[in-house]
């Protein structure tokens, strides 16, 4: 028997159902603003499994003083580095705080690096790398998470599955945008799969407790997720260890074990470029070139071919129009996070 569609509801109404339920737990304004705004965005692109769902996990991250709701962010540059504090604030109001700052510095100044710290969990990273290229920056961005994944046989997690992603402009289309973890899938899927109660998961996911490898979600959440290319997304971890980690002085696993938490949600780090081509090659001429190598790209991948970030958009306009779906595990979360505050969920489906 097939599944009933979720029901969908408002982009605009579930952003500010979203911002008012952060505010009555005691967020500042401008952090549930934008928490509330990045969430929603990203469920518009369809990226769900890093959009509304996380709303009652960050809820519960704030109740538990994991993410703190009045942080100090601090930013100041250094020998021409950016260094901004998040305080373990909101990742998403961090990360946004953070690339406004980066972007800005960008005008006057072709390469800015970033260094972030002490920051809530950024979830969708590709998703602060658009809103920078939607400025006409090429931005790249890497985090540091904890200890998740590892090699077939490991009997412990023994790296982050660490993503990457970045994104350019496109002259008159959409920014490419690419988003990846250096796992096979990102550990998000497990959690969906866990919520939706799927009895099953693909065997090339993830390894369970005992090294194997393992189709069972619950033992996949108990084990390790695998890197992607085995040997090669272990090297590319490693790579974003070093910038988002080391380079940061970190302190992302030790906060992870202090919480007994695989999130690390309040000391989250990471290392941010953006790039101003229109200072580095001028603009026509960039523009010109990311046109010519994109039409090689697509006229040779067929009929059907996109390049990343054009799938997101053509989603986001489809659910701007018709709702955002809202699962019935997810919708019970939200109704659950509105009850811990004393804000019901109350908003009515559009379909």
């Amino acid at each position: 028997m097939s599944q009933p569609s979720p029901a969908r509801y408002s982009a605009e109404a579930l952003q500010h159902w979203i911002s008012q339920l952060y505010q009555a737990a005691g967020a500042r304004e401008c952090d549930a603003l934008n928490t509330a705004r990045v969430l929603v965005r990203t469920s518009l692109r369809g990226i769900d499994t890093h959009g509304v769902t996380r709303v009652l996990i960050y809820l519960e991250k704030m109740q538990q003083g994991e993410v703190n709701p009045q942080p100090d962010f601090q930013c100041e540059v250094r020998d021409n580095v950016i260094w901004f504090d998040g305080d373990g604030g909101l990742g998403q109001s961090v990360a946004t705080e953070a690339f406004t700052a980066a972007v800005e510095l960008a005008q006057s100044r072709p390469v800015v690096t970033l260094l972030l710290r002490k920051s809530g969990h950024l979830a969708a990273l590709g998703q602060f790398a658009l809103e920078a290229a939607e400025q006409g920056m090429i931005a790249v961005i890497c985090q540091e998470t904890p200890p998740l994944m590892a090699l077939e046989g490991s009997k412990k997690p023994a790296i982050g599955n660490n993503p990457v992603a970045f994104a350019a402009p496109v002259a008159g289309q959409a920014p490419l945008v690419f988003d990846m973890a250096t796992s096979v899938v990102a550990r998000g899927n497990v959690l969906q799969a866990i919520k939706e109660g799927r009895e099953s998961i693909p065997d090339d996911w993830a390894i369970g407790p005992d090294g194997k490898k393992t189709q069972n979600p619950q033992e996949a959440f108990n084990g390790a997720m695998l890197p992607i290319a085995g040997h090669k997304g272990i090297g590319l971890a490693m790579l974003v260890q070093v910038l988002a980690g080391s380079l940061t002085g970190s302190a992302t696993a030790a906060s992870a074990a202090q919480h007994s938490s695989t999130s690390s949600a309040g000391n989250v780090s990471a290392f941010v470029l953006v790039i101003n081509p229109a200072l580095l090659l001028g603009r026509e001429a960039f523009d010109q070139h990311m046109l010519s190598w994109l039409e090689t790209y697509l006229a040779a991948s067929g009929d059907n071919a996109r390049y990343p970030g054009q799938r997101a958009a053509q989603c986001e306009e489809e659910r701007k129009a018709n709702g955002i779906p809202v699962s019935a595990s997810v919708l019970g979360e939200l109704k659950k996070a509105g009850d811990l505050v004393g804000l019901p969920f109350d908003l009515q489906p559009l379909s």
